[in-house]
């Protein structure tokens, strides 16, 4: 990816912080010069710390003489990696606080986005598709206070108090109505970006094994292969699948990578890469203190390389015995 500015997006809980951190870590393993900045840090390049505006018109100005600056100032040799920043923070103003239309919300992010163009952006966006059961993991690591207040931020004002949302549920339909129009905003921008989804179909399964110059098993194979699978992200490029992986796993000891396929275009460009350290997250969250988990996987021949690059090694026969493996006919 040739760009200068890398924004991970998301809802509360789909882990954006944390992504962003491992772009981060990858990119300066490759050698690059990366400046990651988290949201709400004071010393932000390109946003405030403080959105205390006292009206939208403030606002706007504000914010896009920021962006402004950081474009204009920005060190050319660098990759920037933001989170939050792009989407959720003109959504939650412009939406949320000031009750706009999405045309109007639309409007605003177009203009950041027209902005941003010389640093060639690339946004992630990370689609949760339980918003509900995102937003539980954060109360339990933020507490009743944080959600106190965000329930307080998002039904007293603007969207959700002209639909009447309140109370914790108002909230999370708040959310989820944000997440449609994010989704519908970025789709209709003129900017480059993926999302990362759990909703893979068949056809897509079976896209992905062509664009990687394998020969994709029958429908119902891959139908079951994937409904059954633990767990399951697709990587889109705005609304094309380009990587996928498909993981079995028993929440406590085990899990074992059963399909990693990249589109052979989007190869070597760390796609499966992030895929695969974003999966990685996901199975670290569900860990306890103290818990050790075993990730297996068979390797194709000739990539034990690439695999080693993401920290898995080669067992020998006499560490655990024999690998073996018995392939059945119907």
């Amino acid at each position: 990816m040739l760009t200068n500015l890398m924004i991970v997006e998301g809802l509360p809980g789909s882990g954006k912080s944390t992504t962003a951190a491992m772009i981060a870590d990858e990119l300066n393993k490759k050698g690059k010069k990366v400046i990651c900045v988290d949201e709400g840090s004071p010393e932000h390049p390109a946003d405030y710390s403080d959105y205390d505006f006292p009206d939208f018109e403030t606002e706007q100005r504000k914010i896009l003489e920021k962006w402004r600056a950081f474009t204009e100032k920005s060190d050319k040799d660098t990759i920037y990696v933001f989170n939050c920043i792009f989407l959720q923070n003109p959504m939650c103003e412009t939406m949320m606080r000031f009750g706009m239309d999405d045309t109007a919300s639309q409007n605003y992010i177009s203009e950041i986005s027209e902005i941003i163009k010389p640093l060639n952006p690339v946004i992630i966006y990370i689609d949760q598709p339980d918003v509900e059961g995102s937003i539980r993991r954060v109360i339990a690591e933020r507490g009743k206070d944080w959600l106190n207040a965000v329930i307080d931020y998002h039904t007293s004002q603007g969207y959700g108090k002209q639909n009447g949302h309140c109370g914790y549920e108002g909230y999370i339909k708040c959310l989820e109505e944000r997440k449609i129009r994010e989704l519908k905003i970025l789709r209709a921008l003129d900017i480059d970006y993926y999302t990362v989804s759990q909703d893979m179909g068949t056809e897509e399964f079976a896209e992905l094994f062509a664009s990687a110059g394998r020969i994709p098993p029958l429908e119902e194979q891959m139908d079951l292969a994937v409904r059954n699978s633990t767990k399951s992200f697709i990587v889109r490029h705005k609304e094309r699948a380009v990587a996928a992986i498909n993981w079995l796993g028993d929440y406590g000891m085990h899990w074992f990578m059963k399909e990693f396929i990249v589109s052979r275009e989007f190869q070597g460009q760390m796609i499966g890469t992030f895929l695969y350290r974003f999966s990685e997250n996901f199975i670290k969250s569900t860990l306890k203190e103290n818990w050790k988990v075993c990730v297996d996987l068979i390797t194709p021949e000739g990539k034990e390389g690439l695999y080693g690059s993401l920290g898995f090694r080669t067992i020998s026969e006499n560490e655990t015995g024999s690998a073996m493996e018995k392939m059945m006919e119907g």
